[in-house]
């Protein structure tokens, strides 16, 4: 499933959260509409802030705010995916999420809740053009955590990864685009 950011900033503005996750209880990737097309310069005139990952011990930019009408891709399982605890990600109409993108494998990536740390995980499959969290590589079907505000890239495609939680956050944050 996939929608625009907009869509769920109305919501987000008039329930609490626990309303808003069970209406919308999967993690998402976003992804800028005109990504391809943004002047890299555009960068500089906006405020960009840092964040430490004490676990990994590395510091990242985080990401710009999303526009309204940023693509929201759902991670939710399929019906035609009998991988019970996974959700598969690639450029095949066999995936639960499907990216048409030319540098995104058949089945590129998945995704899967840790259910005892209360995370969620991504690992890359083995894929041609690779997956990278945060600007690092992942090593082929070696799991890494991903959490809010995460980059996530397959091949050249790049998104943000947002929990329920996160999301919601995110949108609420966003008072400016109401």
């Amino acid at each position: 499933m996939a929608g625009v950011i907009s869509e769920y900033l109305e919501l987000a503005h008039t329930v609490d959260q626990d309303e808003f996750v069970g209406r919308h209880p999967h993690p998402v990737l976003l992804r800028r509409r005109d990504s391809a097309t943004t002047d890299p310069r555009s960068e500089y005139r906006s405020t960009l802030k840092m964040k430490v990952d004490m676990e990994s011990r590395q510091v990242r930019v985080e990401p710009l705010p999303p526009s309204p009408l940023d693509q929201v891709l759902v991670l939710c399982k399929s019906e035609s995916n009998s991988f019970a605890n996974k959700v598969l990600l690639g450029r095949t109409e066999t995936n639960d999420v499907v990216i048409p993108h030319l540098a995104v494998s058949k089945h590129h990536a998945f995704f899967r809740r840790d259910q005892d740390a209360r995370r969620y995980t991504i690992t890359d499959t083995g894929s041609t053009n690779g997956t990278k969290l945060n600007g690092q590589i992942i090593p082929p079907r070696e799991p890494r955590y991903i959490g809010d505000g995460d980059q996530v890239s397959f091949g050249d495609a790049a998104f943000t990864f947002y929990s329920p939680e996160g999301l919601y956050d995110l949108l609420r944050s966003l008072s400016a685009l109401r």
